[in-house]
């Protein structure tokens, strides 16, 4: 179960394009909402956003405060960033029914690793991130560990159904998605080198023009 946080906010009165002077003073509006919810503006001090989506994520359950209403339980759900700087610059809360399951993108964390990785021979080629599951609020886990020690051969690979998951998860992502196999290192290379090679080379009548201009000229 992934460890819960606590997180204090405001009733936010400053809507549309005046947010910008809480921005400048280090204020993030965000927005609570959630089934049974009905939507609330909110501000947040920025550092203290910044702290808790450190250590919460996406995926680890925040205690809101917000004054005039009962605590809530939320997942940070969406962020919006400036389009240049990345700064995070608006948050959705997704507000959730402890006794009611979700649906929830998981990270996935690499473990090990495969012998032919080592040796030089592979590389490993991760095609999911991230997978969805299903699971009461409390029980959702902050990552899913795939351990790639066992990739020992190029005919096998890991799949969404081979991941082993929490008590009380189910997987959403279906079972015959690909999530990490091994790619052949020096097929890798050859590619490269067949694409260097396959750069036209100069022509020959262009070659043959230039000489006869040098000759000429001396």
């Amino acid at each position: 179960m992934s460890e819960k946080f606590t997180l204090s906010l405001e009733p936010r009165s400053v809507l549309g394009k005046k947010v910008k002077r809480l921005r400048h003073s280090g204020i993030l509006p965000a927005t609570v909402y959630g089934k049974g919810v009905e939507p609330i503006a909110v501000q947040v001090d920025a550092r203290s956003f910044q702290a808790i989506y450190r250590q919460a994520g996406r995926t680890s359950l925040i205690e809101l405060h917000i004054a005039g209403h009962p605590p809530l339980a939320a997942f940070i759900h969406a962020l919006q960033r400036h389009p240049v700087t990345r700064d995070i610059i608006h948050a959705d809360f997704r507000a959730v029914d402890l006794r009611q399951e979700v649906e929830v993108a998981v990270p996935l964390h690499i473990e090990g690793e495969s012998p032919l990785v080592e040796s030089g021979e592979a590389v490993l080629n991760q095609v999911l991130s991230t997978v969805e599951i299903r699971a009461l609020p409390t029980a959702i886990p902050a990552h899913i560990t795939v351990n790639v020690s066992a990739l020992d051969s190029f005919d096998k690979s890991i799949h969404a159904r081979d991941l082993t998951l929490p008590s009380g998860v189910t997987l959403v992502t279906p079972g015959e998605e690909l999530v990490v196999s091994l790619a052949h290192m020096r097929a890798t290379e050859s590619e490269e080198e067949g694409a260097a090679a396959e750069t036209p080379a100069e022509p020959e009548l262009v070659r043959e023009r230039r000489e006869s201009k040098e000759e000429e000229e001396e």
